[in-house]
């Protein structure tokens, strides 16, 4: 997880307020599935150690204990795309109010961020299993945090640069 606080700032607030953002929701969808995975680990454990005769019903109710993770992770999620798009479109009026030379490469790779965000949110959506709740424990601890970092350190802050010099808003 990205401590906010270590990552570099831009010189427009708004964009600052986004990465924020950002980083706190992928560091709470990190704890969910930490949770989950503890929750999911555990409940294996304990399903090995059933007799064959117990009830349909108690193994019933233990799969359903999951239950509520899947719906706030799935919801997180969702949040942390919705925000993203929120946030790409911010950048993007800005940076076409003041006509950013490399708007469109910059607007390229956020594209490309909302279809890899989709596809990491459908696969949830498809599959809650312990291999995809790994697989997005990495996704929110690493792979997007780095992403989100190198993206603020090269396009977020020469964009917010060029602004700032060109009239827009500062910190």
């Amino acid at each position: 997880m990205i401590d906010f606080e270590c990552t570099p700032r831009v010189d427009l607030e708004f964009m600052n307020r986004e990465h924020r953002k950002a980083f706190d929701d992928a560091n709470a969808l990190k704890s969910l599935l930490d949770n989950a995975l503890e929750r999911r680990l555990d409940s294996g454990v304990k399903e090995q150690r059933k007799s064959v005769l117990e009830s349909e019903l108690e193994i019933e109710a233990d799969a359903q204990v999951t239950e509520p993770d899947s719906v706030e992770i799935d919801q997180l999620l969702q949040t942390l795309l919705l925000d993203t798009v929120t946030h790409f479109e911010l950048e993007q009026q800005c940076m076409e109010e003041y006509l950013f030379p490399a708007r469109v490469e910059h607007n390229q790779e956020h594209q490309r961020v909302l279809v890899w965000m989709a596809e990491e949110h459908s696969l949830w959506t498809a599959d809650c299993s312990v291999e995809t709740i790994i697989h997005l424990s990495d996704y929110a601890a690493d792979k997007f945090p780095n992403w989100l970092l190198s993206h603020i350190v090269t396009m977020d802050t020469v964009m917010a640069s060029y602004i700032h010099r060109h009239g827009g808003t500062s910190l």
